[in-house]
């Protein structure tokens, strides 16, 4: 057993009391977090427009201050990009701009101050460390290579200031030396941005490590798995043919050409995801990579807002109030001109809210764009997350990406279907409307059944779905089986951080 793996599980026990605070006393943290930030921020300018230093209560803030979103903000963020020393939103000076993943429209540059960097990565450690304290011997993670899936640091600047994505700032800004030795494979392969590239070089240097974790941006993840199990093989052993890997190449590759991943990396046991609702990815995953712990984590180009603190996964992931002061606006009121958020003490399990943020790096009330479901309130666990707005209306039915994942989720178990990546769209032809799933499965499928599971969780969960089903105005759901993956195509046509998309808005006219 290496020393890193040693000293680590004593950090770890360190701070899980920190995490039994969280999961213990949510309330006080999340208002005493917010009485900190008007304090600290009660002389930006953004803080004297909007009267922090006369509020007191909770209830005061959501009185006094409005909601905002990008383009509330935008004035602010056009004068930290001019004067990015000035307190305009944080009373420390703006030290990087975040490049957001651009899931709500065209990337945006965000500013980060270093006190709220600071949250985010002190919250980070946490993702860390409940794993270790999660389980005796998860801290042999430490006795391999734990490989990280990060976007660029740096990708230009703003008036002297640095831009770059996230996964890439908080790799850089890591203060724990001890920590930071442990990202790999280093800026080389992290700064790569075509996805072919920066995925095949991945590849050529996990096969010469031992593998004990996955982490990082959550669709090159399973990008790479995907690659790896099913078209990298060949040409791996080609590349590495007279070298001391080939023998273990040979042993992992299959006489079809696809390679065993659990016997090329048998030490492999966490896949640390992001960014996407992974339920309907789990069976695949476990197939695949048998000994690995599906760790979630949730985290956006605005701030940490939970990771996963509890030992059961299956409970959702645990916000994070220590570091956020968190509001809620009812699903049925998204919409509304002026909605009313509601906080954290007053959620209901099972009920699905918008998430309005407030932290230290200056986003107040803010509106990130995120909906999500309350699996449970003791503690506070959220799952089903999706991004706002986007439902599909083809009928009266109103599908949105949470009836989606969903209703796959459910197929996948009820059919035993190991799933690697879909899509759903919507289609009207010759009179009739359908749901297309597009998905590419590692395993024999029934499609049929698919799609039957997937209509009756949807519908359990979507009257208006059922009803219009029974009536004949929306048929069946189809499965189309494909062997391009959907989320690859984005993110080669975007850029290499972005988010998957399990329901196509757009409604393709004659593709039933």
């Amino acid at each position: 057993m290496g020393v890193i793996s040693k000293l680590i599980p004593l950090l770890a026990k360190r701070k899980a009391k920190t995490i039994a605070e969280i999961l213990n006393n949510p309330i006080s943290l999340t208002e005493g977090k917010l009485m900190s930030i008007l304090e600290t921020h009660s002389q930006t300018r953004f803080g004297k427009d909007n009267s922090y230093a006369n509020i007191r209560t909770p209830e005061q803030f959501s009185e006094t201050v409005p909601l905002h979103d990008y383009h509330s903000m935008k004035p602010y963020w056009d004068q930290i990009h001019v004067n990015p020393e000035q307190p305009i939103i944080t009373a420390d000076p703006v030290i990087w701009y975040v490049q957001s993943s651009g899931s709500t429209g065209k990337p945006k540059a965000l500013p980060l101050s270093a006190a709220g960097l600071s949250d985010y990565t002190g919250g980070s450690m946490l993702f860390l460390m409940s794993f270790i304290n999660a389980k005796k011997g998860n801290n042999k993670i430490f006795d391999g290579t734990m490989l990280t899936f990060a976007a660029p640091a740096k990708m230009g600047e703003i008036n002297g200031v640095p831009l770059g994505y996230m996964t890439g700032i908080s790799r850089e800004m890591i203060a724990n030396a001890l920590l930071k030795k442990l990202i790999k494979p280093g800026e080389d392969i992290f700064n790569m941005t075509k996805m072919g590239e920066k995925l095949w070089a991945y590849a050529k240097y996990a096969v010469t490590e031992n593998i004990t974790s996955l982490g990082g941006i959550t669709t090159l993840i399973f990008a790479f798995i995907r690659r790896m199990q099913n078209e990298y093989g060949p040409s791996l052993l080609e590349e590495f043919k007279g070298t001391k890997h080939e023998a273990r190449i040979r042993e992992a590759l299959n006489d079809e050409g696809t390679l065993d991943l659990n016997v090329l990396w048998p030490n492999l046991i966490m896949v640390g995801a992001t960014g996407v609702d992974a339920d309907p990815y789990k069976p695949w995953l476990k197939s695949t990579l048998p000994k690995a712990t599906l760790w979630d984590n949730y985290a956006g180009s605005e701030g940490l807002y939970g990771t996963t603190l509890l030992k059961n996964t299956d409970n959702g992931i645990q916000l994070l109030p220590h570091i956020n002061y968190l509001e809620f606006i009812p699903e049925s009121d998204i919409e509304k001109e002026d909605p009313t958020a509601i906080p954290l003490v007053d959620v209901k399990k099972g009920q699905r809210y918008e998430l309005v943020l407030t932290n230290l790096m200056g986003y107040t009330r803010y509106r990130i764009g995120d909906v999500m479901t309350f699996k449970d309130t003791d503690p506070y666990s959220v799952y089903r997350i999706g991004r706002k707005g986007k439902s599909v209306n083809l009928t009266g039915e109103k599908l949105s990406d949470a009836h989606v994942t969903e209703g796959v989720a459910y197929a996948t178990k009820q059919t035993g279907a190991e799933i690697l990546d879909y899509n759903v769209y919507g289609t009207i032809g010759d009179g009739q409307a359908n749901y297309i799933i597009a998905a590419m499965f590692n395993n024999d499928v029934n499609p049929v059944e698919f799609a039957q599971a997937f209509d009756e969780c949807v519908g359990k969960n979507n009257g208006e779905f059922k009803y219009v089903q029974e009536f004949g105005s929306l048929g069946p759901t189809i499965v189309k089986k494909v062997t391009k993956s959907h989320t690859e195509s984005i993110i080669e046509r975007t850029h290499i951080q972005a988010k998957a998309e399990p329901l196509t808005a757009e409604v393709i006219e004659g593709s039933a």
